[in-house]
């Protein structure tokens, strides 16, 4: 009994210190969209659409959130995007920059929003 005992609290160690996660520098994005009034659902729309341009430049296409409370204090519309890091993006701004597909779907959104914000958000895991 003392055998098994003495096992299993050398397993424990071994495994307890061996399956220790590594830090990662894990960024997050949300952009805030608040709609003028009258358009969430265009606004939704329209960060779908902007998804899908991303989706077809081979970038991290993210969510895009709709607030259902529509009480005009928080952001009607989110997106949010990980990145394994901050070079990454930064790698992933410098291709949306230079493929220029993108200038269409801002010029259009600042149309739809009355009030834009972004939080970057450093993840420990």
């Amino acid at each position: 009994m003392k055998h098994l005992s003495l096992i299993f609290i050398i397993s424990i160690t071994f495994f307890s210190c061996g399956k220790q996660e590594p830090i990662t520098n894990t960024i997050l994005v949300q952009n805030y969209y608040w709609a003028k009034d009258g358009m969430i659902d265009e606004v939704y729309e329209h960060r779908m659409y902007a998804s899908h341009i991303r989706d077809s430049l081979g970038l991290a296409v993210g969510r895009v959130l709709l607030n259902k409370a529509e009480d005009g204090k928080q952001a009607h519309v989110i997106w949010e995007c990980e990145y394994i890091n901050e070079e990454a993006r930064k790698e992933d701004i410098r291709l949306l920059d230079e493929s220029g597909a993108f200038e269409g779907v801002m010029l259009k959104m600042n149309t739809l929003i009355s009030k834009f914000e972004r939080g970057v958000y450093q993840l420990e895991k």
